[in-house]
């Protein structure tokens, strides 16, 4: 190449630096502004009434003995969370409505996950009474019959009670109003 052409090519490339220049920072400044965001950050705060609830319910156990309440109490709360998130997801707070839906859904999960636990406090209960119920080495069958055989006793008693009353003695015999026999 020829030294006249270097000259002028280095000279075209000096003048048109500042441009390039330039430019360069306009692309990179408007690559800044049109960054792309994440979504808001949901605020969950709605939810931790129900998801509080719904963790006692499951330290006792309640999703061993009320499996289908404790499943409508996480559904509930899924349901509330998925209305947050979709909001976020928009970058918007929730509306009026959305607000009442997220509530509505909370408050039933929070009652879900106490009638779980009241349901599983239930059958505690019941487990607890029947094994109080059982003699030593008898069965159900056998806590039945003593409780039949008892209540027969009382039944008893109170019938001597009103027989005694009517001035009949356990002999057949009648009694006046001191006890005298007649």
């Amino acid at each position: 190449m020829s030294a006249r052409y270097q000259g002028s090519t280095l000279c075209l490339i000096r003048r048109l630096m500042p441009l390039i220049v330039l430019l360069l920072a306009a692309a990179l400044g408007g690559c800044a502004t049109d960054a792309v965001r994440g979504p808001a950050t949901p605020d969950l705060s709605a939810l931790k009434p129900a998801q509080q609830a719904l963790n006692k319910a499951l330290a006792a156990n309640a999703g061993d003995f009320a499996p289908r309440t404790v499943d409508a109490s996480r559904r509930r709360i899924t349901i509330a969370r998925d209305i947050v998130y979709s909001a976020a997801r928009q970058d918007r707070s929730l509306t009026a409505s959305e607000n009442d839906r997220v509530q509505k859904l909370v408050d039933a999960a929070r009652l879900d996950a106490r009638a779980a636990l009241v349901e599983t406090q239930a059958k505690a209960v019941q487990t607890k009474l029947a094994e109080l119920q059982q003699p030593a080495g008898g069965s159900v069958n056998g806590a039945a019959k003593t409780s039949h055989s008892s209540n027969q006793a009382l039944s008893n008693q109170n019938r001597g009670a009103d027989s005694s009353a009517l001035g009949l003695s356990a002999f057949g015999e009648q009694r006046n109003a001191t006890g005298a026999r007649q």
